[in-house]
């Protein structure tokens, strides 16, 4: 087209848009005048003035017609026409509130969940990190057949990787630990990330106030130093700039403040240990390195060079394995790859699997209103074939029939959405609150723009899930049939209900699928319920602390401080018995370290769980003692070295052996003196080996990083309430020692329904998500089974007047439904059998294809499908056949 057509045609079609009425008035009066000067020339012919006016009429095709030509010329006019069928929807769904209502909640609830869902997988999985080129941020993991994981390394091995880093502008190490902050007479423990010297120019995050670290200070030479957190800043120095210089004492060293960082600065770091708590403090990682030896546990990130392809980072991270394999064998077996991928994948890889069952699952949920608004349609559409036929007659294509029916299903969407979104602004809070305690990036979890993109999305969507195949049944009308009087529900009747009752089919086997997945779920904490954790939650509490940076430095100072403490502690009303246990209660993970066999000359270092406990810790937690003894107050440092071993080690390292007797090395040589129970640190898992040290004995020379990462823990038992002596035992601690800080008070049930929160979350969701499938499944079918007995009033009331009894009528009808339940529960099996294995690693004591977990599922199913068919069954007992025969 030309531009100077252009310029005229489009002022032409935005005047046609935005005043129509005016343009078709000058349309209509063109149009007249030309057909009173076509008349005027065939009279002058001769032609009378009736045949002239017939004949300039003929000429223009119709006056209406040509009117809707140039209409379409205009190309604006289904933009009229879109108004047009908005408004007629409107004033049809007004006519009918009862099946608007229902159709518009049923729509709500599934996207209100599903917006609700996403709001959580886009906080976590997909919004993007608070960071410049966030998009070009990696994190080292190792990758095998088992799936990926993040990979913490060595210093030394950091050191390493910088020799590969042709693909990489930097390449940082972080780790987390705690940090006791001495404040006058009081302590503060503070959660605290050592870090590479290039860590905050790879974030490209800069301190508001002063500088970050140089690679001097990276490599431990000169002062120690700190960057601290803005809200930190705030609180220890009243935010004064002159904050800067300043020292700070932390675990009991001087370290200068060198920066502070913005107020929105959140690093994305998690830790099982830090219960929530903000970082607070950053020092140069050598702090670590140095003091831990090795200093394990240290994740890596990256920020590649520009322009750097996957394909080349894949390259050179196969190299980099290959090295590694060959200087760190250890770390990096055969089996095993090592990699760098993006680092908000990375961020979320554990919580993904489980994130994305429930978007699966609420896609179902979504899936089963979008069946059942569909039935309704179509139920509805039986009772418009008279309409449509009469549109049809006066001119109506059948797409211009069905773009009006899916306008109306796209206004039901449309609402449904609002009040979806409506429904996930009231529960994303309570969705929040039940979910577990350290799902990453919790902040970042909220109703926002793309969120309700998203929404809108679906509500398009679902408008045309739902919509598309009643508007193209309901136009397929027999005009004949459905012009007749009493004929026009019956008209089209076969496919429409050959269509809702694969509908119905399809929503039992999706609710199936999510049932069978809650089932498991519910088998699995009742397995969980009934498996023994090693110890007696009840009533035991447990209380955090950190002596690291306090006057307690050697091994008797430290026994000294404990027995003060135990002493105080049981002289409190109500407590039966205090111990205290060092790196990790039961069921956290713990310390890990390693062991091996005295008199064994081949004998190699072996894995095991490590704890330092006071004398009285077993009975303060109720740990059983099989044989031998337990700790005792004579076992001290300069006593003969002592270990107590759990089950799981003794049958795993002295299988059918007496062990009592035996030496190990565990922070030397000791001897076996007790056997206890086995304590889980996972109740869905086997147990781990495991030895217990008195602290007594245990030397605490170059063990502030190890009491960084893991505090130490006073457990009480109590006759009662165990948190009724929360306050008690606080202040008890205090007033020993005011400048040793206190944490966490938690009683040893919450730590159970903390390690079981994953597991817990899942079932309250797929609980929730399966029921409400039911309920929609089972109001599908009642609605299914209720129109058949309305359309077959004729014939029952036939089948009665011809002698056909009541159970006869009955066995009819229920089992009409029960039919497509069962066609459904087959359909469902088969999809459970293949979708549940998502759920293996949540799963405990019992198969994902538990024959019993289906039997049930199916029995539930039936019970409630034939209390949906049931009500309509008893509807069609009443029938008089006199007035059935009348029917229509």
């Amino acid at each position: 087209m030309r531009p100077e057509h252009w310029l005229f045609t489009i002022p032409l079609r935005l005047r046609s848009l935005f005043r129509w009425a005016q343009a078709d008035q000058e349309l209509d009066d063109e149009l007249r005048d030309h057909l009173e000067r076509k008349t005027e020339e065939y009279v002058a012919q001769g032609m009378t003035q009736e045949v002239a006016h017939r004949r300039a009429r003929l000429d223009l095709d119709g006056i209406e017609q040509t009117k809707e030509k140039c209409r379409d010329a205009r190309r604006v006019n289904w933009i009229q026409d879109l108004i047009q069928d908005t408004r007629y929807g409107f004033r049809m769904l007004r006519k009918s509130p009862g099946f608007t209502a229902v159709a518009v909640i049923t729509i709500a609830l599934g996207i209100g969940a599903n917006t609700a869902i996403f709001a959580v997988i886009y906080g976590v999985l997909l919004r993007p990190l608070p960071y410049a080129e966030a998009d070009r941020l990696v994190q080292l993991a190792e990758t095998s057949e088992r799936g990926t994981d993040e990979m913490d390394v060595t210093a030394t091995e950091l050191h390493r990787l910088r020799d590969f880093g042709p693909v990489f502008e930097y390449i940082a190490g972080f780790t987390e630990v705690g940090f006791n902050v001495a404040i006058g007479n009081a302590a503060e423990h503070v959660r605290g990330m050592p870090v590479s010297a290039d860590y905050f120019n790879l974030l490209r995050i800069h301190p508001a106030l002063g500088r970050d670290f140089l690679p001097d200070e990276d490599r431990g030479e000169g002062q120690r130093v700190a960057v601290l957190s803005h809200a930190f800043w705030k609180r220890r120095f009243a935010a004064d700039p002159g904050a800067i210089g300043r020292t700070v004492l932390l675990n009991g060293e001087t370290y200068t403040v060198i920066g502070v960082m913005p107020g929105n600065f959140d690093p994305r770091a998690t830790s099982f240990l830090s219960l929530g708590l903000p970082v607070d403090v950053w020092v140069p990682l050598a702090t670590v390195a140095k003091t831990a030896g090795s200093g394990q546990n240290i994740p890596v990130i990256a920020r590649l060079k520009p322009g750097v392809t996957k394909q080349q980072l894949n390259s050179q991270m196969q190299l980099v394995t290959e090295a590694f394999r060959k200087e760190f064998a250890d770390d990096v077996p055969p089996q095993k790859s090592m990699a760098f991928l993006p680092y908000d994948f990375m961020i979320g890889v554990d919580v993904r699997p489980f994130l994305l069952v429930l978007l699966g699952a609420i896609g179902f949920v979504l899936l089963i209103a979008c069946a059942n608004v569909a039935n309704l349609l179509l139920a509805r559409g039986s009772f418009r074939s008279r309409e449509i036929a009469v549109r049809t007659t006066l001119g109506a294509t059948r797409v211009r029939l069905a773009r009006q029916l899916l306008t109306e299903s796209m206004l039901i969407a449309f609402a449904g959405g609002a009040f979806g979104w409506a429904l996930a602004r009231a529960g994303l809070q309570s969705l929040l609150s039940i979910a577990p305690f350290d799902t990453p990036r919790l902040n970042d979890i909220h109703l926002d723009g793309s969120v309700f993109g998203f929404t809108l999305f679906i509500s398009v969507l679902t408008g045309a899930l739902f919509g598309i195949a009643p508007a193209i049944h309901v136009t397929k009308t027999n005009l004949n049939n459905s012009l007749k009087e009493g004929e026009g529900r019956a008209s089209g009747a076969a496919g429409r209900s050959r269509l809702r009752r694969a509908l119905v089919i399809g929503e039992f086997a999706m609710s199936l699928v999510l049932l069978t997945g809650a089932a498991l779920l519910i088998a699995t904490f009742a397995r969980l319920m009934y498996t023994n954790p090693g110890f007696n939650p009840h009533p035991v509490l447990a209380m955090r602390f950190w002596l690291v940076g306090s006057k307690y430095h050697s091994t008797p100072e430290i026994a000294s401080f404990y027995r003060n403490v135990e002493q105080r502690l049981s002289a409190l009303p109500g407590v039966q018995a205090v111990g205290i246990v060092a790196a990790g209660l039961p069921l956290e993970r713990g310390g890990n370290s390693s062991t091996k066999l005295a008199g064994t000359i081949e004998s190699e270092w072996l894995p095991c769980k490590y704890r330092e406990v006071s004398p009285n810790y077993f009975r303060a937690m109720g740990i059983t003692l099989f044989s031998g003894r337990g700790i005792l107050d004579t076992d001290t440092e300069p006593s003969n070295a002592v270990v107590v071993i759990n089950q799981a080690f003794a049958q795993k390292y002295f299988p059918g052996r007496n062990v009592i007797g035996e030496h190990i090395y565990a922070s030397g040589l000791r001897e076996v003196v007790g056997v206890v129970a086995d304590v889980r640190t996972f109740l869905g898992k086997p147990p781990d080996p495991t030895t217990f040290i008195p602290a007594a004995q245990v030397s605490y020379e170059g063990s502030k990083v190890w009491e960084g990462w893991f505090p130490r823990n006073i457990v009480v038992r109590a006759s009662g309430d165990p948190l009724a002596l929360a306050k008690a035992v606080r202040d008890t601690v205090e007033s020993i020692d005011p400048v040793v800080p206190t944490g966490a008070i938690l009683s040893m049930e919450q730590m159970m329904s903390r390690s079981e929160a994953p597991r817990r979350f899942m079932l309250l969701l797929l609980s929730t998500f399966g029921g409400l499938a039911l309920v929609l499944a089972t109001v599908g079918l009642f609605g299914v089974i209720s129109f058949a007995v309305s359309q077959r009033t004729r014939e029952i009331g036939v089948r009665i007047a011809l002698g056909a009894g009541r159970n006869d009528v009955l066995r009819m009808i229920l089992s009409e439904g029960l039919k497509l339940v069962l066609i459904g529960a087959l359909l469902g099996v088969a999809a459970a059998l293949a979708l549940t294995r998502v759920l293996q690693e949540m799963v405990y004591g019992v198969s994902t294809r538990d024959p019993l977990i289906f039997f049930l599922v199916n029995v539930l199913l039936a019970a409630v499908s034939l209390a949906a068919c049931y009500i309509p069954a008893r509807r069609a007992l009443r029938v008089d056949p006199m007035v059935a025969l009348r029917y229509e």
